[in-house]
């Protein structure tokens, strides 16, 4: 409690997180009452292979219907400090907008819902507590609910057609190829008396 306190005191912020069963993280909401907003955010972490713009796109695809005016943020590996951010209608113009050093992969992606704090105190439209329920809904319904983790595609099976054929090879030749079994021959017959 005191953390949150100091952190009220000196930056005029506070903030917590609400675990929200099978979203990809827990929804962090940060109040800033010194610019008089409320955000709402979740974390993914990135897909574990493409180029960092196919990292990109994947996000991308999972916000295609979200509004413009989220903030996005990508962090990069063994990147000091915080990621590179911009508003989702830019990154959809530009997906390298989030790209700071090609040659560095992106691990996450943290994306904000930003919304005006209630100064009213009572009941109502424009209370404090209001402005945070509202975040706290919109930002599951615009960004919690849409993503989801990134899962490697599973191994396709060649066609006939596509399985090259060493030609110079027998045809009554068996496979060279390792079977499952190999192992359990080898330690049979290594263990029977010749």
């Amino acid at each position: 409690m005191s953390a949150l306190t100091e952190s009220l005191v000196s930056e005029g912020k506070m903030s917590g997180a609400i675990r929200i069963p099978n979203t990809v993280s827990p929804l962090t909401l940060t109040v800033d009452m010194r610019a008089g907003q409320v955000a709402g955010s979740f974390s993914v972490d990135a897909p574990g292979e493409g180029r960092p713009t196919t990292r990109v796109n994947w996000l991308l695809r999972q916000l295609k219907d979200a509004p413009d005016t989220l903030r996005v943020e990508a962090f990069a590996a063994r990147q000091r400090g915080g990621g590179n951010a911009e508003l989702l209608g830019a990154v959809r113009e530009d997906p390298a907008v989030l790209v700071i050093d090609p040659a560095k992969e992106i691990k996450s992606f943290t994306i904000t819902f930003l919304g005006k704090m209630g100064a009213n105190r009572q009941k109502g439209r424009s209370s404090f507590i209001d402005s945070v329920i509202d975040t706290v809904f919109t930002s599951y319904d615009v960004i919690g609910q849409r993503l989801k983790d990134w899962a490697a595609a599973p191994p396709r099976l060649r066609k006939p057609e596509e399985v090259e054929v060493d030609e110079t090879l027998s045809s009554d030749l068996p496979s060279a190829a390792l079977s499952s079994q190999d192992d359990e021959r080898a330690t049979s017959s290594a263990g029977r008396p010749s």
